[in-house]
């Protein structure tokens, strides 16, 4: 009759063992790798970024050959991207773009007015305090691609 307490003392141990791995080990064991499987971003961002936030003046070639000159302001959004003002003297709301080490993107976007629909996209790099980056804009039936070199002002 002994075997049967000592049966029923091992039961109960395993069964409390099975319920201590199962309700708190478990999610333990995985909240530690998860967490020490992720890496922080946005501090790479917030360096990133820091590099090409400020007031550019550009220079824009059209595909034709024609030349303009203006000035961009690249800020932090409101998401946490990057806005550009008065992208490409044309846009009266902000372009979103990001940059990750020295690439610099301009995500298609769309932009709806009442008569035209503006569609933009770009693809560049930073090199020191020059942006260069070549950017298309799509109206429905024409297609405009720019090449661009921005220099940053001293003060910004």
């Amino acid at each position: 009759m002994k075997t049967l307490p000592l049966f029923v003392k091992k039961l109960t141990l395993s069964f409390s063992a099975n319920l201590l791995f199962s309700q708190y080990l478990t999610p333990l064991i995985f909240a530690l790798i998860t967490l020490s499987s992720c890496s922080d971003d946005d501090e790479d961002f917030s360096a990133d970024a820091a590099k090409v936030i400020g007031t550019y003046a550009v220079v824009d070639t059209y595909n034709n050959g024609q030349i303009k000159n203006y000035d961009i302001t690249i800020s932090k959004g409101k998401d946490g991207g990057l806005e550009i003002s008065n992208f490409g003297k044309i846009m009266y709301v902000p372009v979103k773009a990001s940059i990750k080490g020295n690439v610099f993107t301009i995500p298609v976007q769309t932009f709806k007015g009442n008569k035209l629909t503006i569609i933009v996209s770009g693809l560049g790099s930073l090199n020191g305090n020059t942006l260069n980056f070549d950017y298309t804009i799509e109206t429905g039936s024409d297609q405009l691609e720019h090449s661009c070199v921005a220099s940053k002002n001293g003060n910004s």
